[in-house]
């Protein structure tokens, strides 16, 4: 959800299936820190295969979280950084370790996937203004200026990044690694 939605940590926290349309493609941010944060983000490909999953595996009600705790409370984001995140990096680094790949990069935070989201976004999608909207962004002159080196990729690696974004291709986190973080 971070790397492929894109959200804050506290609305990764706050979301509930209701706001969640696998039909439309569409998740409905209402709970976020700014006017400009309550907004639809696109659900892509990879991430539509990986929700839908999830909800087969959890016929919780439509008011509940996402991503709750045991109890179906709502997910502290200081939780989810410690038991959630560094456990799936410890994880996904010692199974890479296993394949000799590359790990994940060091201080790896909620706040670095949804960059590395934006940063392509800004390569895919020829108008800055979408992105903008769908990041939750106010000002043009900021995200430019932090995300146009993201926009200078030619076209092979463009469309490798569609594939990866749209779950065309599976590749690794080492390759995904290699598309520069920018911010």
């Amino acid at each position: 959800m971070l790397l492929y939605a894109g959200l804050r940590i506290g609305e990764l926290c706050a979301l509930r299936w209701r706001d969640v349309e696998l039909a439309g493609g569409w998740l409905h941010v209402g709970e976020a820190k700014t006017d400009a944060g309550r907004r639809d983000v696109k659900i892509r490909g990879a991430l539509r295969d990986e929700l839908s999953a999830l909800r087969a595996r959890h016929s919780g009600p439509a008011d509940g979280y996402v991503f709750p705790t045991r109890t179906g409370a709502v997910l502290r984001p200081e939780n989810f950084r410690n038991r959630v995140l560094a456990a799936a990096v410890k994880r996904a680094n010692k199974t890479l370790t296993e394949a000799e790949r590359q790990p994940l990069p060091e201080g790896l935070t909620p706040h670095t996937l949804r960059r590395t989201l934006c940063s392509v976004l800004y390569v895919l999608e020829p108008d800055p203004a979408v992105v903008m909207e769908e990041m939750g962004h106010t000002d043009p002159a900021l995200a430019l200026r932090v995300y146009r080196q993201a926009m200078r990729r030619g076209e092979d690696e463009r469309a490798q990044l569609q594939a990866l974004v749209e779950g065309v291709a599976q590749t690794g986190a080492a390759e995904a690694a290699k598309f520069k973080q920018v911010a």
